[in-house]
């Protein structure tokens, strides 16, 4: 069984083996609850040995040759414990490979983006691939490693504490597990995509980048963030801004999750009312606790909204009944060739795209 990894030397070599390998792979445990920004508490890391002498896979596909040799060959496995030594050098190696795979990495890429500022163009998302494979959309990590391995994972461990220290022999087999087969699938998927995996290549990029600029969040900014917006008139919304920017300066403060300061009903109907009584804000029912506690920093915040600082968002109005049949046209064709390519329909358009 695998002892964490906590000394910087080996972290060094383990980065200096992940920049040589044709490909490498890595997953993350971490806590989220009650927290703005989640603590990272384990990292997995995979990599396929650079003694086999293979080439990285192509972008838009891969040889015979080598799916065989990747799905044959047991990887190197590395259990890394962030609470205990920087990870970084390791990090910097993935974000600078060609091929780093990952499954649903959209939450992994946010917090590497956060702790250490990067992000991962070589990202490939093995859960995207599966959506072109026409596997599934949004499938599970479990149910990929049974159906192109025929390897049986459990998830009694899914919801565990990574936290506490230390590890107990089961985490550290589930944790071992969940990047050991990764390579091992990624080449399956890749050989089933073919030239669909130059597809599945792009929209692993577009994932993470959403999820690098998902964290790039500023109180001048927040209010982009914020529901519910619609009717509201140059006052409220600039209430909007002043309130999301106290929300998201809040939540850094305490790092708690922007819901637990004030959510988005909170803030709407703050904007919508504008009270200039502590009282009137602690009677809220929308407002929580916390900030009922600071409800002069609301006063204040929503005495300090300036109107038109940013131009209010236009009213959005319901498509015309025409418009609507159009739009369920355009997605019952949208249907038709997912089904017929195997493709997600997601992955092809979406309502808001139709």
């Amino acid at each position: 069984m695998h002892a964490l990894v906590v000394e910087p030397a080996k972290v060094e070599a383990i980065a200096r083996e992940i920049a040589a390998a044709p490909l490498a792979a890595f997953d993350l445990e971490f806590l989220s609850q009650d927290r703005l920004v989640p603590t990272l508490c384990l990292m997995q890391v995979s990599w396929v040995p650079a003694h086999l002498g293979l080439d990285a896979p192509g972008v838009a596909s891969v040889a015979p040759e080598w799916t065989r040799a990747v799905a044959t060959t047991p990887p190197e496995v590395a259990l890394l414990d962030p609470m205990a030594v920087d990870v970084a050098p390791v990090v910097r190696a993935l974000a600078a490979h060609h091929c780093a795979v990952v499954h649903a990495g959209r939450q992994d890429l946010a917090l590497l983006a956060t702790r250490f500022g990067i992000s991962l163009p070589g990202i490939v998302d093995t859960q995207v691939m599966a959506a072109f494979a026409g596997i599934g959309d949004q499938v599970g990590f479990a149910t990929l490693a049974n159906e192109l391995l025929g390897t049986s994972l459990g998830k009694e461990l899914q919801w565990t504490d990574w936290g506490r220290r230390p590890l107990s022999d089961a985490q550290l087999a589930y944790a071992d597990a969940d990047v050991r087969h990764l390579p091992a699938i990624f080449a399956h998927l890749a050989a089933q995509l073919g030239e669909r995996l130059a597809w599945a290549r792009a929209e692993s990029a577009i994932v993470a980048a959403d999820a690098t600029a998902a964290t790039q969040v500023t109180p001048e900014t927040a209010w982009r963030n914020v529901g519910g917006l619609r009717g509201l008139d140059a006052d409220a919304f600039a209430a909007v801004i002043a309130l999301a920017a106290w929300r998201q300066r809040v939540a850094v403060e305490l790092d708690r999750p922007l819901g637990q300061v004030l959510n988005d009903k909170g803030i709407v109907e703050l904007a919508r009312l504008r009270p200039d009584r502590e009282d009137a804000v602690r009677n809220s029912k929308a407002v929580s606790p916390l900030a009922k506690q600071r409800a002069g920093e609301l006063i204040a915040a929503l005495a300090d909204a300036r109107p038109h600082a940013v131009a209010a968002p236009p009213i959005s109005r319901a498509p015309s009944p025409r418009a609507q049949r159009w739009s369920e046209m355009l997605l019952a064709i949208v249907q038709i060739v997912a089904d017929e390519t195997g493709v997600a329909p997601r992955l092809l358009a979406t309502r808001g795209d139709a």
